[in-house]
């Protein structure tokens, strides 16, 4: 899904994210999953599973209803035309249409 919502050109920035927030999260994981065993009352070690499968069923039940794959495409679409477009204009050398770089003009 990740894949699907990341514009094309960009999947090195996303993924480098998705690779950092995953070992952040395999880090505070079991720190999290201690420490919910010690705070329940029966220090039962099956406790932390509820907690991440009604989390995960969460996460799942916002990404169904809230990503709108197709309304991403499109937003990609636009994003990566503006790209292009920022491209040609700084390869073209256009500087505004004055004929004046903007270095040394007085503020």
């Amino acid at each position: 899904m990740i894949s699907e919502v990341t514009p094309r050109g960009k999947e090195f920035l996303f993924f480098s994210l998705f690779s950092i927030i995953g070992k952040a999260s395999s880090f505070i994981g079991p720190l999290v999953s201690s420490a919910i065993i010690d705070a329940s009352a029966s220090k039962n070690n099956s406790t932390p599973f509820y907690f991440l499968f009604a989390l995960s069923l969460a996460s799942f039940l916002f990404l169904l209803f809230f990503v709108d794959l197709g309304k991403s495409r499109v937003e990609q679409e636009e994003f990566l035309e503006r790209e292009r477009e920022a491209k040609k204009r700084i390869a073209g050398g256009s500087d505004g249409g004055d004929g004046e770089s903007g270095i040394g003009r007085g503020l």
